[in-house]
């Protein structure tokens, strides 16, 4: 139970990194440059290109973001509870409920901003440099394999076992 606590906080600390780099480096700053530049270059030939919005990229930008916010946000939470002080003043059921399904959410939300970072790159053939994928998709089987797993361990048919296993009943005990 410690190493998983470990590994939890060793995980908040690198989402903690993600999100100080991800203000540090001056990214959204060059693709902004990169629109000026090309409106400046527009009006100095004295042409114009028609204004092509493209909703669905601003509405997978908009939710990567959003995505890794709340997600961030939810494992800031998680760390918070996880402090000795803080899980002394929870309740059984509210820490279980924190950790548990809080847990399951912010896997969902950071797994879910992950593939919206690659939605539209993995399908590119320029991806996939010397015949292998990119950091983001390797980063995202782990964190899918859990979740799928979940899913299975939460449908009915299994999740009535699993739960009358952990009340204590045993498949070979007569009377069960």
């Amino acid at each position: 139970m410690l190493c998983r606590k470990q590994l939890g906080l060793l995980a908040l600390g690198f989402a903690f990194m993600h999100v100080l780099y991800t203000m540090v480096i001056p990214l959204r700053y060059s693709v902004r440059h990169t629109l000026i530049s090309q409106v400046i270059n527009e009006r100095k030939a004295n042409k114009t290109t028609p204004f092509d919005f493209d909703n669905t990229e601003a509405w997978g930008t908009d939710s990567f973001y959003v995505l890794g916010i709340l997600g961030f946000c939810l494992y800031v939470l998680l760390g918070i509870t996880s402090l000795p002080s803080v899980g002394a003043a929870l309740s059984w059921r509210e820490f279980s409920f924190v950790q548990s399904k809080l847990g399951h959410l912010t896997l969902l939300l950071c797994t879910a901003h992950g593939f919206l970072y690659g939605w539209n790159k993995f399908l590119r053939s320029s991806t996939y440099k010397w015949y292998t994928p990119p950091g983001y998709m390797l980063c995202l089987v782990l964190p899918s394999v859990v979740l799928l797993l979940k899913l299975l361990l939460i449908t009915p048919c299994v999740d009535h076992t699993v739960t009358r296993i952990r009340q204590g009943w045993e498949r070979g005990r007569a009377g069960g």
